[in-house]
């Protein structure tokens, strides 16, 4: 569970309508919204209710126009995993994942943390990430992970919002075609060594 007394704030006057914060947010938390005054017709708006103070807007916003500010009332991040129960440990699997597996090593989210948000609802990564805190740290490494817990999971991953993206392609997922093509790839070899360490056997 992580605990955020901070919340980003956009300075409107310095803003210049780019996008870039839209197209950077993990947990889908800035629009933007037109305007009638000035040139710029349209300024950034951050959604209070899901923004997870990551700092990743503030550190890429080339106008320096985003800040972080403290919040009336802290929120928690995070989803309480009591055991492994049935359920998560199928998701796991079928992900080639164990249950305590670090998916997002900058919140210490681990693989059944995420394996519970699905089972409670989530069925894309920015809801993971509003559920768990899961990238919103670095915003890059754990999204594979994330995407192999919800494919574990059987849920199909439709078009992304905005400039989001969804799917990834793992090993498993390369046709047995395409190795019996390219040997020297050794794709083949390489799922049976991974099949000897992680969970899932063979796909």
């Amino acid at each position: 569970m992580r605990t955020t007394k901070k919340i980003a704030e956009i300075n409107l006057d310095l803003c210049n309508g780019c996008t870039t914060c839209v197209k950077v947010c993990p947990v889908v938390a800035i629009k933007m919204e037109k305007t009638t005054e000035g040139k710029i017709k349209q300024k950034a708006k951050i959604d209070p209710k899901i923004c997870t103070a990551c700092t990743i807007c503030v550190a890429r916003c080339p106008q320096e126009a985003i800040k972080m500010s403290d919040r009336s009332e802290p929120i928690s991040v995070g989803v309480k995993v009591e055991k492994v129960t049935p359920e998560i440990e199928a998701i796991c699997t079928a992900a080639h994942m164990f249950p305590d597996q670090i998916i997002c090593y900058c919140n210490r989210v681990d693989a059944k943390e995420i394996a519970q948000a699905i089972i409670e609802g989530a069925k894309t990564p920015d809801e993971i990430s509003r559920r768990t805190g899961a990238r919103v740290g670095c915003g890059v490494l754990c999204h594979t992970g994330i995407i192999r817990l919800l494919k574990g999971a059987g849920i199909a991953l439709g078009k992304a919002p905005g400039y989001q993206w969804y799917d990834i392609k793992t090993i498993w997922d390369v046709p047995k075609e395409f190795s019996k093509k390219y040997p020297e790839f050794y794709v083949e070899e390489d799922k049976k060594a991974i099949a000897n360490i992680f969970p899932g056997g063979e796909k």
